[in-house]
């Protein structure tokens, strides 16, 4: 659970530089290879499957929290844009 928190903790840092970008993945996933450490697995024994569930680990953690990310970002934009038309339509009303 600790390495899922950090993996997710980096990627949440990184997402407002290369959302933008094509191949998010790629990036964020780059990111969590080098930001988080894998190597406890390895060292508790696990040295056999070590790759296999680092990069299960990344792949689950980029595969839905890039698109808990994304949700999350629109819906700020969307009622931050709604109370922008709320405000718009209160100073029509009131004449200003």
């Amino acid at each position: 659970m600790e390495i899922i928190g950090t993996a997710v903790i980096v990627l949440e840092n990184m997402m407002s530089m290369v959302a933008h970008l094509e191949s998010v993945d790629l990036y964020v996933t780059d990111a969590i290879k080098k930001g988080v450490g894998f190597d406890r697995i390895r060292s508790a024994g696990c040295s056999l499957h070590y790759r296999g569930i680092e990069d299960g680990t990344v792949r689950g953690v980029t595969r839905i929290s890039i698109l808990w990310w994304c949700k999350q970002k629109n819906r700020s934009m969307n009622k931050a844009s709604r109370q922008k038309a709320l405000k718009r339509k209160f100073q029509i009303l009131s004449h200003q």
